[in-house]
């Protein structure tokens, strides 16, 4: 008898303990979570996406990082510092044409001109982006072997249609 009533007080120490836990990891997401949301981009009265805003102070170092990465031909590196901020700032348009940069320099060119594709999704006004990204594109085609596609994406980088 003794021996059961020592089981039971174990067993119900470690479910309140096993409680304990989820609340507390409960109240640590209900922390977290509001601060992941993501906000829709802003647009004007003829539905065109406002300018980007600057990344912010963690995202900059990382986006600093990522660059000096890719200038020392570290794109692994850079590939994990991107992914990092792309976590922060997902919407962020200048972070998903340092990865396409990363992918084009690991020789990754299809790759390269999906998120290419991306940040000009999220660029909104910003023509000197969209600009850049028009020319690794073409780059990226013409290292696939598709001059048709390259020559259009050299013709939007120069502001053709």
């Amino acid at each position: 008898m003794k021996n059961e009533g020592k089981v039971m007080q174990a067993l119900n120490r470690k479910r309140l303990s096993n409680l304990a836990l989820i609340a507390g990891l409960l109240a640590v997401m209900a922390i977290i979570l509001p601060g992941c949301a993501v906000q829709p981009p802003v647009r004007d009265a003829g539905g065109v996406q406002d300018e980007p805003k600057k990344e912010s102070a963690p995202t900059a170092t990382l986006l600093a990082s990522a660059q000096q990465s890719v200038q020392a031909g570290q794109f692994s590196r850079a590939e994990m510092t991107l992914e990092r901020a792309l976590r922060v700032e997902p919407r962020n348009p200048r972070l998903w044409h340092e990865m396409a940069q990363v992918k084009f320099g690991q020789e990754n060119f299809g790759q390269a001109v999906q998120f290419c594709l991306k940040s000009n999704s999220l660029a909104g006004k910003d023509s000197a982006l969209i600009r850049k990204n028009w020319q690794l594109m073409s780059r990226a085609y013409a290292k696939l072997g598709d001059m048709e596609k390259a020559e259009q994406a050299r013709l939007k980088a120069m502001g053709g249609n």
